[in-house]
C-alpha cells in the first residue's frame, strides 16, 4: 500500500515537474541576463554608443536621488499602492458575486460567461490600444477627479445636483469601479472554477440544518474557495503594481524609451522590494487569520 501511494505522488510530481519546466527554461533563456542586468544598471549611468553598452558606476546615487530628492517618486510610490488597497478588495469582491451568479442555472449562462471575460482579451486588442492612444483623445469611460470621458459621470452628478463636496469622491469611485469591473475576468474564472468543484452535499447538508443562503456562503463557499482566494489575492497584487497605468511603472517606461535606463533601473528595483514587502505580509496575514480559521 505504501508503495502504491509513493508511486502515486512520484507521478503527481512528476506532472508538477512537467508543467514548471517550461517556466524555468523561459526564465533561464530570456529574463536572467536581463534581470541581472538591470540590477547592474540601478548602480551605473548608462551610455549606449553603436554596438556596445558603457557604464559607469556611481554606487548609490540614483537610489539616494530617487527617495531624498525627487519630490515625485514617493508620492507615485504612496499613490500605487494605496490604489492597490482600493482595488483589490473591489476585484475580489466583484469576481466572487460575478462568479455566484454565473454559477446559477439559467438559460444563456455560457454567453455570460463570455462576456465577463472578454475584456481581458479586448484590453491586449489593437482596438484598446487604439482607445487609448493619441488618435482618441477621450477616453470611453470617465477617469480620475476630472470625470472627462464619453461618460462623464462629473456632468451626470452635475445635472442630478449633487452636492460639490461629495461630488469628487463619488466622481472617482465611479470611474475606477468601471474599470475595476474589466479587471474581474480571469479572477471570476478562477472563482467559477472553485465554486464548480464544492460537493453538492454541504449544501444539502446544510439545508437540512436549516442554515439560510448567507450563512451558508461564510460557512461553506467563502472556506472552501479559501485556496482560490489566495491565488487571485497574489495574482491581482501582481497585475495592480505591474500594470502600465500604474504611475511607478508608467514613468519608469517612459525613462526607459529616454534610454535613462540608470535611473529607471533603480526605480523599479525599489518599487520591487516595497511590493514584495506588501504582498508577503497580505500573504502572511491571509494565511495567519483566515486559512488557520477555515481549515
Amino acid at each position: 500500500m505504501k508503495k502504491t501511494k509513493s508511486s502515486l505522488n512520484k507521478k503527481r510530481r512528476l506532472v508538477g515537474y512537467t508543467f514548471v519546466i517550461h517556466w524555468l527554461l523561459g526564465m533561464l533563456l530570456f529574463f536572467l541576463v536581463p534581470l541581472v542586468s538591470s540590477i547592474w544598471y540601478g548602480f551605473n549611468n548608462v551610455r549606449i554608443e553603436p554596438g556596445r553598452i558603457i557604464t559607469e558606476f556611481v554606487g548609490f546615487d540614483h537610489f539616494k536621488k530617487l527617495l531624498l530628492i525627487d519630490p515625485n517618486y514617493v508620492n507615485q510610490l504612496r499613490d500605487s499602492i494605496g490604489m492597490m488597497f482600493y482595488s483589490l478588495p473591489v476585484i475580489i469582491s466583484l469576481s466572487i458575486v460575478l462568479a455566484l451568479l454565473l454559477n446559477q442555472s439559467f438559460k444563456g449562462r455560457t454567453f455570460f460567461r463570455a462576456v465577463f471575460f472578454f475584456p481581458v482579451i479586448m484590453t491586449n486588442s489593437v482596438v484598446m490600444k487604439m482607445l487609448n492612444s493619441d488618435f482618441i483623445t477621450m477616453p470611453l469611460f470617465s477617469s480620475g477627479e476630472e470625470g472627462a470621458g464619453i461618460i462623464n459621470y462629473n456632468q451626470i452628478l452635475q445635472n442630478l445636483s449633487v452636492p460639490t463636496q461629495i461630488k469628487p469622491i463619488l466622481v472617482f469611485l465611479l470611474s475606477n469601479t468601471i474599470v475595476l469591473v474589466w479587471k474581474c475576468g480571469v479572477q471570476t474564472i478562477l472563482f467559477l472554477a472553485g465554486l464548480q468543484s464544492i460537493p453538492k452535499s454541504f449544501y444539502e447538508v446544510s439545508k437540512i440544518e436549516g442554515a439560510n443562503r448567507w450563512e451558508e456562503f461564510w460557512y461553506i463557499t467563502v472556506p472552501s474557495l479559501r485556496h482560490i482566494i489566495s491565488l487571485t489575492i497574489i495574482y491581482t497584487m501582481i497585475e495592480l503594481f505591474a500594470d502600465l497605468e500604474n504611475t511607478v511603472v508608467a514613468r519608469a517606461y517612459e525613462l526607459m524609451i529616454s534610454q535613462d535606463y540608470g535611473n529607471s533601473s533603480a526605480m523599479l528595483w525599489i518599487y520591487f522590494f516595497i511590493v514584495l514587502i506588501v504582498i508577503g505580509t497580505l500573504y502572511f496575514l491571509y494565511q495567519r487569520y483566515c486559512i488557520k480559521r477555515w481549515e
